[in-house]
Order: C-alpha cells, then sequence, then structure tokens
C-alpha cells in the first residue's frame, strides 16, 4: 500500500507548482462564474459549442487539457526555464488524452441517462461511486497498458511479457489510489455544478491529473524527462 501511495507523492512533489497553478486557476473559475454574470454567459457559450461539436469536440477538449494544458502549465511554474522537450512523448499524451476525452464524455453522457441529470445528492453521489469505482478501475487497466505499449516500443510481444506477473498491484493499484484521491472530491463537485461550468472544471482537473497520471503510467523516472 506504502508503495503505491509512494508513486503519488513523487508525482505530486515533481510537479506541484504547475499543478496548483491550475487547480487555482478552476478555483478562480468557480469564484468568477458565481460573482460575474459574463463568465456565466461565457461558459454557456462554451457548453453549447460542445454540444454542437459532439465526440470530436470532447476529443480536441481532452488533447488540449491532458496533452497540452500540463505542458505549458509546467513552462509557465518553471519561470521560463528551458525544459527537455520530447516531441514523441508529447504526441502520443496528446493522442491518448483525445481518446479519453471521448471515452469519458461518453461516460458523463450514458450517466446523466441511467441517474439524471439534475444535481442533487442522491444523484452526485451514485454518479461519484459508478464513475470512481466502476467505470475508473476498469479504464486505467486499459491505461496501463497502453503507456506500457509505449514504454516498449509500441512492440506487442515485448508488452505481453512485460504484463506479466501482479500487474494490477504492480502497475495499477500505483495509479488507482491516487485517482481516488484526486478524482472522488473532484467529480463530487463537477457533478455539483451547473453544465456550462461542469465541462470546464473537468478540462482544468484533467490538466492537473494528467501531471501526476502520466509520470506514474510512464513509470516515474521516465516521464520525468518529459
Amino acid at each position: 500500500m506504502n508503495g503505491a501511495l509512494a508513486a503519488g507523492v513523487a508525482a505530486l512533489r515533481r510537479f506541484y507548482r504547475p499543478f496548483l497553478l491550475i487547480q487555482l486557476a478552476a478555483v478562480l473559475l468557480i469564484v468568477a462564474y458565481h460573482m460575474d454574470a459574463r463568465v456565466r454567459d461565457a461558459c454557456a457559450v462554451l457548453a453549447a459549442w460542445k454540444v454542437a461539436g459532439g465526440l470530436p469536440f470532447a476529443a480536441a477538449a481532452g488533447a488540449f487539457a491532458g496533452g497540452l494544458l500540463p505542458e505549458v502549465a509546467k513552462l509557465v511554474a518553471s519561470g521560463g526555464r528551458r525544459l527537455r522537450p520530447r516531441p514523441g512523448v508529447v504526441l502520443f499524451n496528446v493522442a491518448f488524452f483525445a481518446i479519453n476525452g471521448t471515452v469519458v464524455d461518453l461516460l458523463y453522457r450514458n450517466e446523466a441517462l441511467l441517474f439524471g441529470g439534475d444535481a442533487r445528492v442522491g444523484t452526485v453521489a451514485a454518479k461519484v461511486a459508478f464513475d470512481q469505482f466502476l467505470f475508473t478501475p476498469l479504464w486505467l487497466h486499459v491505461i496501463v497498458v497502453l503507456f506500457l505499449w509505449r514504454q516498449q516500443r509500441f512492440s506487442l510481444a515485448a508488452t505481453v511479457r512485460a504484463l506479466r506477473g501482479s500487474f494490477f498491484r504492480a502497475r495499477v493499484l500505483p495509479l488507482l489510489l491516487p485517482a481516488w484521491c484526486f478524482w472522488i472530491p473532484m467529480v463530487s463537485i463537477v457533478y455539483a455544478f451547473p453544465l456550462p461550468l461542469q465541462f470546464l472544471l473537468f478540462v482544468l482537473a484533467l490538466g492537473a491529473w494528467s501531471l501526476i497520471m502520466v509520470f506514474i503510467a510512464d513509470g516515474g523516472a521516465a516521464a520525468a524527462d518529459g
């Protein structure tokens, strides 16, 4: 258990500045949404774009939030110091988070059908439980396999060999525990807010979470160079 949590702690130690920067942006958005009608109108416009854009818009938003926003946040938090860019890593992350954005958008749509679109306590609790204790453990298995496949230079045979052993305990659990710590409170907030704000909060939350997720799924040391 300690080893699984250690991976999340190591990720936070390395990326806490950009992580906090993105989280601060989320808090400021919530405050501005409640205090300024212009912000509410802008959120409503973005929500309308999302509805009109459908899954391609969700994919583009996921690619931006998980693949590009963390790179910008790392650059800003570093004070402009030169980082070691790895274009292949960034491109893989952009592609992955485009897929992830599509999957999560489908999740939210189906949760609305299953549990309703209101923000009552029971509805929010049901969505959080379904999201975190059914969807998340299953999806994390896919995430870990995909990042392992990239680590193995996209060799299927090498990936299969690397999957042998205690796959869940060694690779999935170190990602699942930090995911629960981050996403259970976060999605509780997201599901409780109006639809226009839900989407923007998710984008900002995904940008922060991807800093931790990529670090852990990529094996820590390998991701640290990204």
